[in-house]
């Protein structure tokens, strides 16, 4: 072969691999350093748990650590808009919950996104809420509580955790829904602290709970069920609202969700290899054996019936939130 088809061949071969191999190489080496999950809640927490060990599971399976940053405050709202804002590389993950997502957004509109500005990896985490009284009330399940509360013949107030919060949204229709009168009574500590304690000074008649109320606080507050229409494993012996007799009719978007998105314009193909994976692992025996107690927690919902979860969270919570706000 002589020096000028040698020179060619050369040159041809260069271009081919400067054109071919970079996408390629892509496509092949992702991921090829560490991923990062943007976490809204303080570490050390059950849901902090869960993300660590499915990090195990998912390092296991792409060959990369899996790393929880935690970003706290506003609500969850930091994280959201530092998730929203992150490189659309599939190397930064966010957990994402329905209540900066949906109810922070609905609450302010100029929040710097929306449910556009992510792409679904896959629901991870539901957690009900509940109706919670004091151990001593006379009522023991929905239908004594509600017989109670209309010979009482009065407006019952009501803990609803935080004033812009999903449990005060989800708490209200199962109020509406009831047919009580109720006057809402939000509190800076969430669904415990003053939420709990009201009910045993006799300042609050009835509360938003959360299942760990009745444990965390030894005795002293009883739940009357969960506020879904389906049962929850996290709560197997509470029977729901709908099977005594009050439907809140909200499915999925009575609950208090969670997951794993990435930034919008993620490539299609990291995305599928992370929602593979993640899909894989939160299904697996092995991981919720590694939970334990805490498996009860895990539900797995697919990408696009997750990214539905969004809208129809969005669209049933929009106008009670445009009512409470027209009320401020």
């Amino acid at each position: 072969m002589n020096r000028l088809k040698r020179n060619v061949l050369s040159i041809a071969f260069g271009t081919a691999v400067g054109v071919m191999g970079p996408t390629a190489m892509a496509q092949a080496e992702f991921p090829e350093k560490p991923i990062t999950v943007i976490y809204p809640w303080s570490p050390g927490d059950p849901v902090d748990t869960v993300l660590r060990t499915l990090g195990q599971f998912i390092s296991k399976d792409l060959g990369q650590p899996f790393v929880i940053n935690n970003v706290n405050g506003a609500g969850g709202k930091k994280s959201m808009a530092a998730g929203a804002a992150a490189d659309p590389d599939g190397y930064t993950l966010l957990n994402n919950w329905v209540a900066p997502q949906i109810a922070g957004k609905l609450f302010d509109p100029d929040l710097p996104y929306d449910n556009s500005s992510y792409v679904p990896i896959a629901g991870v985490m539901a957690i009900p809420f509940t109706v919670t009284v004091a151990a001593d009330h006379p009522a023991n399940n929905v239908a004594e509580f509600v017989d109670w509360a209309k010979a009482e013949g009065k407006t019952l107030n009501y803990g609803v955790c935080a004033a812009q919060s999903v449990p005060r949204l989800v708490g209200e229709q199962f109020m509406r829904s009831a047919g009580l009168d109720f006057n809402p009574i939000p509190n800076n500590t969430g669904c415990m602290g003053d939420n709990m304690t009201g009910l045993l000074n006799g300042s609050l008649d009835v509360s938003v709970g959360v299942v760990p109320a009745t444990r965390i606080m030894e005795g002293q507050v009883k739940h009357l069920s969960i506020i879904a229409d389906e049962p929850h494993p996290l709560a197997p012996d509470l029977p729901t609202a709908k099977e005594q007799g009050v439907e809140i009719g909200w499915g999925g978007a009575a609950l208090g969700w969670g997951g794993l998105v990435v930034p919008a314009s993620t490539p299609q193909d990291v995305v599928k290899t992370l929602q593979d994976s993640v899909g894989a692992a939160v299904q697996s025996d092995a991981f919720l054996e590694a939970l334990g107690d805490l498996r009860s927690m895990i539900k797995y919902v697919p990408p696009a019936e997750f990214a539905k979860l969004w809208d129809d969270s969005m669209m049933l919570l929009e106008p009670y939130v445009t009512e409470l706000k027209a009320g401020n």
